[in-house]
């Protein structure tokens, strides 16, 4: 018994050993990366016949708007804690964006209008209740279908999020963005109850308001509000512009989209959403840029050109693919809230939204039959379902 149990020890040291000298890769980011292919699109709608020759002259409105946008991870901070856990965490992310947007007037030739730019930004998790959000997104714009000069713009938000609980967090901040057809600074106030994997309602002012809900684990309902517009520079090839026959000019739009939308999880790399609603509140202005050169920092005020347009369907499609791998972060509101930090604020002043995706779905109730599931649950990563 005595040399039994000798070469039983003997065994466990040698396997003790090969399993301890297993150099298992970790992943080095909390976050994916993540691409999103957006399409949108609103019906042609005649605009109101009014004493503004313009009017008469643009005839029809229409959107068709394609988007390609994505995030990664490029650097992942951990600060260990007296007792040697990583609580603490600083996230920077690259992020970029390219738009091709034709605004469809009936009376004039066609202009496609393109919006891209890098960003960064800067994630900082306290390891206690508190998340630090900094991102910066310059862009460009450009209308390709005519020589026409490149402008250039800086985004920028700023936003300290507070995790009360699991089921409550509330967020304070300031954000620069053309989402709203000019030149905004505004507030930015947020909170959100209920779980992030669960039912909730979201209101992120002045970003968007949704209820989330969930249906299982690949399929999530939401009701949402959220603006869609940007500043874009047009071509003057058609002469909309006559006072002093500038070659380009700012085109902008702005609208509300509210609606319902449905994202499908169709596997752990792939997603895909559809979304439909109401457009209301549409509006198009032209905007000279000599005559707002006064005030480089303000939103622009002197325009040429200004119709708010009829309410119309809007139409939004759109495919999400994830790569690699991430950390595990299995109950970790902090991450979950930066991951969703991440989220609210679209990669370079967009119009996109990615449902979610890194976020953990609900839940699948354990059946008898997975009862054993549990005693190998420590070997399975969260992130991975």
């Amino acid at each position: 018994m005595v040399i039994c149990a000798l070469f039983l020890f003997i065994k466990i040291t040698k396997a003790q050993t090969t399993f301890d000298s297993l150099k298992i890769k970790q992943p080095k980011h909390f976050f994916n990366t993540v691409i999103v292919i957006d399409s949108y699109n609103k019906p042609k709608k005649t605009i109101t016949d009014t004493l503004d020759f313009l009017d008469k002259r643009l005839k029809s409105y229409a959107i068709k708007q394609y988007n390609l946008s994505f995030y990664t991870p490029i650097a992942t901070i951990n600060k260990p804690t007296a007792d040697s856990t990583v609580t603490k965490n600083t996230h920077l992310l690259l992020t970029g964006t390219f738009m091709a947007l034709l605004p469809v007037f009936s009376g004039i030739s066609q202009h496609t209008l393109i919006k891209a730019g890098v960003g960064l930004r800067a994630i900082f998790n306290s390891g206690k209740k508190s998340v630090w959000f900094v991102d910066a997104s310059p862009f460009m714009t450009q209308d390709v279908t005519y020589k026409s000069k490149t402008y250039y713009r800086l985004a920028s938000t700023i936003v300290y999020s507070y995790n009360k609980s699991e089921k409550f967090n509330w967020r304070i901040g300031i954000t620069k963005s053309f989402l709203w057809g000019n030149r905004f600074y505004a507030p930015f106030i947020g909170f959100r109850v209920g779980r992030l994997n669960k039912a909730n309602l979201s209101i992120q002012f002045p970003r968007s308001i949704s209820i989330n809900l969930p249906i299982n684990s690949n399929f999530k309902f939401s009701i949402y509000t959220r603006p869609q517009g940007g500043m874009f520079n047009f071509s003057n090839h058609d002469s909309l512009y006559y006072i002093n026959n500038d070659a380009t000019f700012h085109f902008t739009r702005y609208e509300i989209n509210t609606g319902l939308r449905f994202d499908m999880r169709l596997s752990n790399n792939f997603n895909v959403y559809i979304a439909t609603g109401i457009s209301t509140k549409n509006n198009v202005t032209f905007y000279s840029e000599r005559a707002n050169s006064n005030y480089p920092r303000l939103p622009y005020n002197k325009y040429f050109y200004k119709s708010d347009m009829p309410s119309t369907l809007f139409f939004n499609f759109g495919l999400v693919l994830k790569f690699g791998k991430a950390k595990s972060y299995y109950n970790n509101k902090n991450i979950l809230d930066a991951i969703d930090l991440n989220n609210t604020i679209d990669a370079g002043d967009g119009n996109t939204n990615n449902g979610g995706v890194q976020l953990p779905s609900k839940a699948k109730k354990i059946t008898k039959k997975d009862a054993n599931l549990n005693s190998v649950q420590d070997l399975i990563d969260y992130n991975d379902y």
